[in-house]
């Protein structure tokens, strides 16, 4: 016989809440693990001997065994979107003591993430974007991953404005981060691949966070290893 303990109850809770749990034929729940479910109203039903077999015999569909067992990947993920969405209005916050301007456009780059959140396209138009690239970042390439326009290190904190460009490259990098646990959710998705709409929105953002780190470092001239290279974005 099986136990489910409080422990394993808690755990799938966190990655997707449920309403509604089946105990299998076969499984009790623990005193501790009956009373988790009590306290969040959950209604508990109990599995007969024939649906284990009918189970064994007929699998469930994808998508049905995908309720049953959700996906670890994409609850981590959710929490790595809300992580990011805070930092966004951290940074902002910091930024408005040092340059209001600078915060504003973090902060157009934070309403265009939550839009992302909610699952709406970003696509790869510039038409209502106020970032259209710069001769570093050039419009063809700004929903690509077009990498750093140079390396940050302890040489660009010690600038005047090096608080500022700490708290960019932070950002940028925690964005980064996110594109690959992104692309880490839809390894074996049966669902449409999330990093189609996402990914571009992304690549976007680092994109013009690095334009920002230019200008923040040295003004209109931008920092790619072509010394010609002008930015022309304002």
């Amino acid at each position: 016989m099986k136990f489910i303990t409080e422990m394993e109850l808690r755990n799938v809770y966190r990655i997707e809440p449920f309403t509604s749990y089946m105990v299998e034929y076969g499984s009790r729940l623990t005193p501790e693990a009956r009373q988790f479910l009590t306290d969040r109203q959950i209604a508990v039903s109990y599995g007969t001997q024939e649906q284990n077999q009918e189970q064994k015999q007929e699998p469930m569909p994808n998508s049905e065994r995908q309720a049953e067992k959700p996906d670890w990947r994409r609850g981590k993920l959710r929490c790595q979107m809300q992580s990011v969405s805070a930092l966004f209005l951290l940074t902002g916050q910091e930024l408005l003591e040092q340059d209001v301007l600078l915060a504003q456009k973090v902060l157009e780059l934070s309403r265009l993430f939550s839009a992302l959140q909610k699952g709406e396209r970003c696509g790869t138009s510039t038409a209502d974007l106020s970032f259209q690239g710069c001769t570093g970042i050039t419009a063809d390439v700004l929903f690509e991953d077009a990498g750093d326009c140079f390396e940050v290190t302890e040489f660009h904190i010690q600038l005047e404005r090096g608080r500022e460009i700490a708290l960019l490259h932070r950002l940028r990098s925690a964005l980064r981060e996110l594109g690959f646990a992104v692309l880490e959710a839809a390894e074996g998705s049966s669902h449409e691949k999330p990093e189609e709409p996402v990914i571009p929105g992304i690549n976007y953002m680092i994109n013009t966070l690095s334009s920002f780190i230019c200008r923040t470092t040295g003004g209109g001239t931008c920092q790619r290893q072509n010394p010609l290279h002008t930015a022309i974005n304002s």
